[in-house]
């Protein structure tokens, strides 16, 4: 079975000043070649925060999110830009590019 995406014990936290929110907690998640898949969970549950680390927009704070046998995880900003744009597209739910 080919993985497309293999996440493996994810920690994601997000630090304000004094205040640390851990959005993930060693979230592992397998998803095969062909596969159709939702995530769907309850407001604040880290869909979004799994999403852009699967995404490439983010990193984790510990773990490794692979996408085609790539750890994109460990690479840098510009690599992980040069990866999005050669081997991930995005479908908004919002006009986000468009000035209403």
């Amino acid at each position: 079975m080919d993985l497309v995406v293999n996440v493996e014990n994810v920690v994601k936290k997000y630090t304000t000043g004094e205040v640390s929110v851990q959005a993930l907690k060693g979230v592992s998640l397998s998803i095969p070649a062909g596969a159709f898949t939702s995530l769907v969970g309850p407001s604040g549950s880290g869909k979004t925060t799994l999403l852009n680390l699967i995404g490439c927009l983010d990193t984790p704070t510990s773990g490794t999110v692979s996408i085609n046998s790539t750890v994109v995880s460990a690479l840098n900003i510009k690599e992980r830009a040069r990866f999005r744009g050669a081997h991930i597209g995005f479908i908004f739910q919002d006009f986000n590019l468009i000035p209403v």
